[in-house]
């Protein structure tokens, strides 16, 4: 089957004359790049054995980052003396760099521990801290949160995919910074669902009563318990315990980039330079017996492993000099192409273990001690290849849990033209390691089935917790949730619900027909891979893995 290139990639897009014209050239720069690479990897892509991610960008620049702002705000003076100018003058900086980066790159921007560069932005610029000002600054960031949330300026069709991490700052302004981001999101319009606020959850610093910034967790479980944001990123958990919290940050929906054969540990200042998704239920489908499995997969592992190669290869010969901005501004740890690749990771992904899982044993893997066995085993094979690639190149090759907002679906549909299996009726692929949407596991057991992927998955991962409806007041759960998440090693969490909106009357709750005025235009929004977005917009596989999502009671 032929790559379906009109197809669309995200829920976020939204179809303008500009953008139509831009997707037509992607559409034949993925047509062109297919031409030239090898007719192998080429055809390991159309046929959907693998995906190659943005790969109307291969060869040009990188994936995402987490750039490191304060370069940017060193040696730049505030154009106004006043001290209201100089805080909106920070925030026209942080939109400048967002713009500027969301033409650089192709994926997600993150922002480390926003709440401690604000502080010590605000420090630099004499900026006090006094209730005038405080608010604001409160306005500042309100009015922050609707740019990101109106503008579509990205590609003329779609928000950028910002991610705001934060929770550990005990300074005045860093907390301020906190407690403003988050009432503000509060108090936002309810289809506002940008950015991806990751709250960084720690046990000196905020986790228990006592802890500095414990009235900041609890508001920000009352954020999540109303709006299914912020996330939670796990510092005392297992995967992340021997990494410093302040190095530790998500770009994009889950993009973990820490480890570093290079140079120091940190996700400052680095990012994710290429991913590649490999289709797990079709090595299986096409080798159901499990020594001919391994070696497929480890066949296809290998050509993910020189597609990497390749691309790598033709960024560092790249004739035309688009990252210019990153380089001039000191945004990564690296001023050249070549360095940037040593300090960045080069990402391979998976979808569908649980059906592969399935079509091996004929049962789901977090049904017996046999399935789970044998799902662990099959993505410590995975990481294995990966660490020897990363200690025989000195590159940071790193294993990712894709999430696959398009991929699941394609891959599906693709496999339902060859295959007749019963993982195919319902439409999609489970994401990465997730237990199925529909397993009905209680929200305890879903998170012991899940949590030894997250430290096999180094490149980023997450597990989900489904509830029926908004928790609203009942963020005891949560804590909870998050708790027990921690002490059985989850690196990175999030919480969903049905989030519904009367377009008529503005109701909000989980319904087909709204109580208050009766109406039957209601808009559904969902999350569908790591960003809250509505549900009309989902890709195919999306909508369909929707319709099965059952609480974890």
């Amino acid at each position: 089957m032929s790559e379906a290139f009109t197809q669309k990639d995200n829920a976020a897009a939204r179809s303008n004359f500009v953008s139509d014209i831009y997707q037509s050239g992607v559409d034949q720069a993925k047509k062109h790049i297919l031409s030239q690479l090898s007719p192998i990897h080429s055809e390991l892509h159309k046929s959907g054995t693998l995906h190659i991610h943005d790969l109307e960008a291969y060869g040009a620049v990188y994936n995402c980052s987490m750039p490191n702002v304060w370069n940017v705000f060193t040696n730049k003076k505030p154009s106004a003396q006043s001290t209201h100018g100089k805080i909106a003058f920070v925030f026209s900086v942080l939109k400048d760099i967002i713009v500027n980066l969301g033409v650089s790159q192709t994926g997600g921007i993150g922002f480390l521990d926003f709440d401690r560069m604000i502080s010590d932005v605000f420090n630099q610029y004499k900026i006090k801290y006094t209730t005038e000002n405080k608010e604001f600054f409160s306005d500042c960031i309100a009015e922050f949160l609707c740019w990101i949330n109106i503008t579509r300026s990205r590609y003329c069709r779609e928000p950028y995919y910002l991610t705001i991490n934060l929770g550990l700052s005990v300074t005045d302004w860093g907390r301020e910074t906190t407690s403003a981001i988050l009432q503000n999101f509060i108090d936002s319009p309810i289809h506002f669902t940008r950015p991806n606020i990751v709250y960084k959850v720690n046990q000196e610093v905020n986790a228990k009563l006592g802890t500095r910034n414990y009235d900041l967790y609890q508001r920000a479980l009352s954020c999540t318990a109303k709006r299914m944001i912020p996330t939670y990123l796990l510092t005392d958990s297992a995967p992340n315990m021997n990494a410093s919290p302040d190095c530790l940050g998500i770009m994009g929906c889950r993009t973990r980039v820490m480890q570093n054969v290079n140079g120091e540990a940190t996700c400052l200042g680095r990012g994710n330079i290429a991913n590649v998704t490999i289709n797990l239920p079709r090595i299986a489908l096409e080798n159901d017996d499990k020594i001919l499995f391994y070696q497929k997969l480890n066949a296809v592992m290998e050509s993910a492993h020189q597609i990497l190669a390749n691309r790598v290869e033709l960024m560092k010969h790249n004739p035309k000099h688009y990252l210019n901005y990153v380089f001039e501004n000191h945004l990564w740890v690296a001023d050249n192409i070549n360095d940037m690749i040593r300090h960045g990771t080069l990402s391979i992904g998976f979808i569908g273990l649980s059906e592969t899982v399935e079509i091996l044993t004929n049962d789901k893997y977090y049904h017996s001690d046999l399935g789970q066995k044998l799902a662990i085993e099959i993505i410590e094979s995975m990481r294995k290849k990966l660490d020897e690639w990363r200690t025989n190149e000195q590159l940071n090759y790193s294993l990712l849990a894709s999430p696959g907002e398009m991929v699941s679906g394609r891959f599906c549909e693709i496999d339902k033209s060859k295959f007749n299996h019963k993982v195919q009726q319902k439409g999609f692929y489970t994401n990465s390691f997730h237990v199925e949407v529909n397993s009905k596991l209680s929200l305890y057991d879903k998170i012991i089935a899940e949590a030894p992927f997250h430290s096999l998955c180094n490149g980023g991962c997450i597990t989900y917790i489904e509830f029926q409806s908004a928790l609203l007041k009942n963020i005891l759960a949560l804590e909870d949730a998050v708790t027990f998440a921690t002490q059985q090693g989850i690196s990175y969490l999030g919480f969903n619900y049905p989030m519904d909106i009367c377009n008529k009357c503005g109701n909000v709750g989980t319904f087909d027909t709204c109580q208050e005025c009766g109406s039957t235009d209601i808009k559904r929004i969902r999350r569908v891979s790591g960003y809250l977005e509505d549900l009309s917009y989902f890709t195919d596989g999306k909508k369909a893995e929707e319709k099965h999502r059952l609480s974890n009671i």
